[in-house]
């Protein structure tokens, strides 16, 4: 009945967020972490961020609400990033972040977003409205954890070089 309203996409969205939180919780749970694992979670937010904005793209939204959401994102990522206190041990290569829980609060947000985006995709037009909100959460939240990994990674980055 309601196959014919999801595609192949909604299974990569449901993938790339579901993995976002996975690395997330990786994270939280390790006590050293590479600076090129700081990324992965970002990354694969912003995969599900671009694809629940192509899907409101494709229904003739305007593009310029998800650019400032990725913009207020990045903005307070980065303050996060700045603020954050970092330890970093012997070989400079390996972060120890201290408050970790929030990367897992907003990576289930982007999986929550992602979840609202097929649910509304199943029920139909009446979901319009809250997978657009969804697609505004997701990328607001892919620029915080992006912005916040930027930062981190920098901060490192100066202490090495």
């Amino acid at each position: 009945m309601f196959a014919h309203k999801l595609n192949l996409l909604h299974i990569l969205l449901l993938l790339s967020a579901g993995a976002c939180l996975y690395f997330a919780l990786w994270e939280s749970r390790r006590r050293t972490i590479r600076l090129r694992r700081l990324f992965w979670s970002p990354w694969l937010a912003i995969v599900a961020a671009l694809l629940m904005v192509f899907f409101q793209i494709g229904m003739k939204q305007p593009a310029w609400p998800f650019l400032a959401a990725l913009g207020l994102g990045l903005i307070v990522g980065s303050a996060r990033g700045m603020t954050m206190k970092l330890e970093v041990d012997e070989f400079w290569l390996v972060v120890r972040p201290a408050g970790r829980r929030t990367v897992i609060w907003i990576a289930a947000l982007v999986l929550a977003a992602a979840l609202v985006d097929i649910a509304g995709a199943v029920v139909g037009p009446d979901g319009k409205a809250w997978r657009y909100y969804a697609a505004l959460v997701a990328t607001a939240c892919s620029g915080g954890l992006f912005g916040r990994a930027i930062f981190m990674a920098g901060r490192v980055w100066r202490l090495v070089g």
